[in-house]
């Protein structure tokens, strides 16, 4: 039996998804869950890896099991040996030619700046910008540039990477009073590259670089100077479309 399950998890107390020794991850609780419930070990495939800090609500993966289990029941039996940062919200049986990664079509990122006065309830969900000279204006037209497909070979910290190249579907911006949120939909993403891509828009907004010198480094041709990386705690997966 192949299993899909969707999960969302906190990622503060995280050392990212993916497993690493002696370090606590959403992967390694998951499995631990697992050995519990099916008393062997068990990997699960995720749709892909989320960096240390980062959150999700719609990470998706998938395990193969020799019990059958009902979905429910498989839902309730992971959920109730999970630590509380971490949830299964759906759980279904599917195709073994289903993989969480390889049979996604693209996957849908939010990003949130506040540009408001400080919250410390709120510090490990939102970014909080300290710059005050932004033009929003000039913030959406430098995101725009990034939809399409391009080769995104500087606007990642991804290494021995063969293929740089990376479409977006869709990009916007919506702001509520001091709070931006940052919809960014693509059919895949290189190491840091959705953190990248806003800290550069960022840089633009404040006028330290150029529409132009995006343009450029987007041909992959002329790297950005000192690109810069805005921090986890603000980016959320929220959803993988198959």
């Amino acid at each position: 039996m192949r299993y899909k399950c969707t999960c969302s998890y906190d990622g503060t107390l995280f050392h990212g998804f993916q497993t690493q020794k002696k370090l606590r991850t959403v992967q390694s609780e998951i499995e631990k869950a697992l050995l519990l419930i099916l008393n062997y070990k068990t990997k699960i495939y995720p749709s892909g890896r989320t960096d240390a800090g980062v959150h999700a609500l719609g990470q998706v993966f998938h395990f193969d099991s020799n019990l059958d289990i009902k979905k429910n029941n498989m839902k309730n039996a992971i959920n109730s040996r999970l630590p509380q940062d971490i949830y299964i919200s759906d759980t279904e049986v599917v195709d073994k030619n289903f993989h969480a990664r390889f049979s996604a079509k693209s996957k849908e990122y939010h990003y949130f700046l506040d540009f408001g006065l400080y919250n410390p309830l709120f510090r490990h969900y939102r970014y909080y910008c300290r710059f005050r000279n932004v033009d929003y204006i000039i913030f959406e037209e430098a995101l725009r540039l990034f939809c399409g497909q391009h080769d995104f070979r500087y606007f990642s910290r991804s290494k021995n990477m063969d293929n740089t190249i990376r479409e977006i579907h869709h990009i916007s911006c919506e702001k509520t009073d001091k709070l931006l949120k940052v919809i960014i939909t693509g059919n895949g993403f290189l190491h840091n590259m959705v953190r990248i891509i806003i800290a550069t828009a960022l840089e633009a907004a404040r006028g330290k670089i150029t529409l132009w010198d995006i343009k450029v480094s987007l041909s992959g041709k002329t790297p950005l100077k000192a690109p810069k990386k805005l921090p986890p705690n603000g980016l959320y997966l929220m959803k993988i479309n198959y």
